[in-house]
C-alpha cells in the first residue's frame, strides 16, 4: 500500500529560498533610497531650522553668535562652530533657547547633520544683506548656471549630505552637481 507524503522536497524549499532572496534582493536596496532621502528631508530642515535660530540670535543681541569679524563674507571655522551652537541652545547671557536638538548633537562637534558631521554656516559679516559667492555658493550657483550671483540672505546653511568618504565632503562642485549638498537657499 502507497501512502502519500505531504512534505515538501528538497528542491521545493531551495526555489521558495531563492525567491525570498531575490525579492529581498530587489527591497533592499530601494529601503536604502528611502532612508536617504529622509535624511536629506530632515537635514533640509534642520538647515532652515538653524538658518532662523542665528537670524533670531542676531536680532536679540544685535551680534553673530559666532565670533567672525573682517570685510568679507565668512565660513564659521569649526571651533567658532561649537561656540555658536552652544550659544543657540542656550548657552547665552539671557539663558534663551534659539534652536532645540534632540539626538544630533555633540559637545565636541556642536549640532550634526543626520550623517553625522557638522553643518556648514555661513555669515554675512559685512551685514549688507548678501552673502558674497565663496565656495558652496559658487558650486550652486554653477550647477544653476548662475556663476558670479551673490546670495540675497545674511545666513547660509548646508551639510554635506550622502558622501562614501568624508574627504569627498569638500568636493563641492561635485556634491552640488549630484544634488548631494544640502542647502538652506
Amino acid at each position: 500500500m502507497k501512502t502519500s507524503s505531504k512534505r515538501f522536497t528538497l528542491i521545493e524549499l531551495l526555489v521558495v529560498i531563492a525567491i525570498i532572496a531575490i525579492l529581498a534582493g530587489l527591497v533592499f536596496p530601494a529601503l536604502g533610497v528611502v532612508r536617504n532621502n529622509a535624511k536629506k528631508s530632515k537635514a533640509n530642515s534642520e538647515c532652515q531650522s538653524m538658518k532662523t535660530a542665528i537670524i533670531m540670535y542676531e536680532s536679540e543681541f544685535s551680534c553673530w553668535p559666532a565670533n567672525v569679524s573682517g570685510s568679507t563674507d565668512a565660513l564659521v571655522s569649526s571651533s567658532e562652530y561649537i561656540q555658536m551652537c552652544k550659544r543657540l541652545t542656550g548657552e547665552n547671557s539671557k539663558k534663551t533657547v534659539f534652536y532645540e536638538v534632540g539626538v544630533g548633537y555633540d559637545e565636541n562637534k556642536g549640532i550634526l547633520d543626520p550623517w553625522g558631521r557638522p553643518y556648514q554656516v555661513i555669515l554675512d559679516v559685512d551685514f549688507d544683506g548678501k552673502i558674497k559667492a565663496v565656495d558652496a555658493v559658487e558650486a550652486v550657483n554653477k550647477v544653476n548656471n548662475r556663476t558670479g550671483q551673490d546670495l540675497r540672505t545674511k545666513v547660509a546653511v548646508y551639510a554635506y549630505g550622502v558622501v562614501e568618504k568624508d574627504k569627498d565632503a569638500k568636493d563641492l562642485d561635485k556634491l552640488a552637481s549630484t544634488k548631494k549638498l544640502v542647502i538652506s537657499w
